[in-house]
């Protein structure tokens, strides 16, 4: 399911922005053990044309079974993120195949456009 804009976001702050987006966990999780290609893609055309993600904050799953961290491709403006999930309780990723489509979080970050 493709994340939610939460109405009023993206917001300005300064001249960046803050977006925040309902999530729903993928089905299934991916995790290749190779953290790079691992986890859930963020869509950033969620955020709107033209935007890029500087930032994407650690949230609790509304369960509170999971803790959901946003991981970039690289350093710098026009990074991919990818969101990978991780167990509250014992702080391991998600093994893959996991599905977690019966999860939602709510995550947010700073944003900017090209």
């Amino acid at each position: 399911m493709l994340p939610n804009m939460l109405k009023g976001y993206p917001d300005k702050v300064g001249k960046r922005e803050i977006f925040c987006l309902n999530v729903t966990g993928p089905k299934p999780y991916v995790n290749t053990a190779t953290f790079a290609t691992s986890g859930d893609p963020l869509l950033t055309n969620a955020l709107g044309f033209g935007r890029y993600v500087d930032v994407v904050f650690s949230a609790v799953s509304v369960s509170g079974t999971y803790i959901v961290r946003g991981v970039p491709t690289g350093v710098g403006p026009r990074a991919l993120w990818n969101l990978h999930w991780y167990t509250e309780s014992s702080g391991t990723e998600v093994a893959n195949g996991v599905d977690l489509s019966a999860e939602s979080v709510q995550i947010g970050g700073f944003c900017g456009v090209y």
